[in-house]
């Protein structure tokens, strides 16, 4: 359910990701024919864009991938540098210090 303009709420469904949200909605047969034809076009761009992307982003990952293995790097490698800088990052945080403190007081 959606809410409408009126504030009551609607019963139709909101589209899903690759769902034609004109013909959920049902306004196709609101739209001109040069209006839909538009944005069609529009429709096979975006989506060409998006392929586009992850072609490149697949690229990248690819390189990222090889670069970290002629430095050496490896997965044991990264995890170990992530736990080391999120302890870091705790043992930094003003509600750590205190408490760290009294603990050593004790």
């Amino acid at each position: 359910m959606v809410y409408s303009p009126q504030g009551l709420l609607r019963s139709d469904s909101i589209p899903e990701v690759g769902e034609d949200a004109a013909a959920t909605v049902g306004m196709a047969e609101t739209l001109s024919e040069e209006e839909q034809d538009e944005l069609r076009k529009e429709l096979a761009k975006v989506e060409e864009e998006i392929q586009t992307l992850s072609q490149v982003l697949a690229a990248k990952e690819k390189h990222l991938a090889e670069i970290k293995r002629k430095l050496g790097i490896n997965s044991l490698q990264e995890l170990k540098q992530n736990i080391t800088k999120s302890w870091q990052d705790v043992t930094s945080t003003t509600a750590y210090v205190p408490v760290h403190n009294d603990y050593l007081a004790c």
